[in-house]
């Protein structure tokens, strides 16, 4: 569990409250279920970041680089965002800027995994039983 809360604290105690005086097969299963569909309350603190950002060409930036551009070059990704139609230099900038999104040393574009596993579920509660509908599929 914590390696999936990848260190963060607010995960990790909402964590800790659903699990506590669990025994180890549902904690293995709540586990497994995390894994496909992440934990409700920790995506409803995450959200918030989301649904913060001024305009939709950014939220659709997020959601692309959580579907698709996690550890590719930000040139590359900026490219072919620009391409979309999307103002992806100054997208990136203030998802940067609201520790959204981060560049590594080596110009790839990053991002925490539960605010990844947070965009897949903006995009997976839309037709959570029909994916053939859905917009982006990352699988």
């Amino acid at each position: 569990m914590v390696s999936y809360a990848s260190g963060l604290p607010l995960a990790l105690e909402v964590l800790g409250s659903y699990l506590f005086g669990r025994n180890i097969v549902e904690w293995k299963s709540a586990f497994d279920k995390l894994q496909q569909i992440p934990h409700e309350k920790i995506q409803e603190k995450l959200r918030i970041s989301f649904d913060a950002l001024d305009d939709d060409n950014m939220k659709d930036i997020l959601l692309d680089i959580a579907c698709f551009f996690i550890g590719m070059d930000r040139d590359y990704v900026i490219t072919i965002l620009n391409g979309c139609g999307f103002f992806a230099e100054i997208g990136i900038s203030v998802l940067m800027s609201r520790c959204l999104l981060r560049i590594s040393k080596n110009n790839k574009l990053m991002m925490h995994d539960l605010l990844r596993d947070m965009g897949r579920e903006i995009i997976r509660e839309k037709y959570p039983n029909e994916p053939e509908k859905r917009n982006r599929l990352w699988f």
